[in-house]
């Protein structure tokens, strides 16, 4: 799908890094086979990081997000609410679900992809909130929408059980995928946490020994058009 270079990929991530956890071995390669992809990120506000005692603001983490893109080739994105105190969860889902709504309209993805609803209460709405504009429209035929993953996944209930299963190799990506996880500076744990660099390349090698290659980032499948 991605070798056509057609496509027109549409990625809605909570919170800058969220992209690079879940989909950077996808971004990477879909970008370098030219096909049109755009991030979304629900919200960056002033935040204070116990894992580092400092507050980081909007700006930085822009740049972060900006920097951790470009290393993927993706220099198209979005944020749909950022200021000094806008966490997602605090925003009525009605006007998330509009300014996707707005979105889906006017870029006309051929492939979504959502975040699972992990425990966080951001991602839960947002996913929330893809599910409503993404909702069965005449018009809109999407070929894929799939959730994307991050090793917080382990910390998961109730688990959504009736999808399928995609798993995109990303073997020759894998060191991309960390090179972008590092320009979330901010974001960078140590080695013994889950969505540390270390830690994201065991992940991606764990998905990998179930799909037969070295690495691979797994998508939860929720719809898919054979064409």
């Amino acid at each position: 799908m991605l070798e056509s270079g057609k496509e027109r990929i549409l990625i809605f991530a909570p919170h800058s890094d969220d992209e690079v956890l879940g989909c950077a071995g996808l971004i990477e390669k879909a970008c370098r086979l030219g096909n049109s992809t755009k991030v979304i990120i629900g919200s960056i506000s002033d935040s204070f990081f116990w894992h580092s005692g400092n507050v980081v603001t909007v700006e930085h983490r822009k740049e972060e997000l900006k920097n951790a893109l470009e290393v993927l080739g993706c220099y198209d994105f979005e944020v749909l609410y950022e200021g000094e105190t806008n966490p997602l969860d605090m925003v009525p889902q009605r006007d998330v679900v509009m300014k996707i709504d707005k979105i889906l309209m006017e870029y006309k993805p051929t492939i979504v992809l959502i975040p699972y609803p992990s425990f966080h209460q951001d991602h839960q709405l947002l996913f929330n909130a893809c599910m409503a504009g993404l909702r069965p429209v005449p018009g809109r035929n999407y070929k894929m929408i799939a959730m994307f993953e991050y090793p917080l996944i382990v910390w998961q209930y109730p688990k959504i059980n009736n999808v399928g299963e995609l798993y995109l190799d990303i073997s020759e990506t894998i060191d991309k995928k960390i090179e972008a996880l590092y320009k979330h500076e901010s974001q960078i744990r140590n080695s013994e946490h889950l969505i540390s660099p270390e830690k994201v390349r065991q992940w991606a090698e764990k998905r990998g020994l179930e799909a037969g290659v070295r690495y691979a980032e797994k998508y939860h499948l929720l719809k898919a058009f054979l064409i």
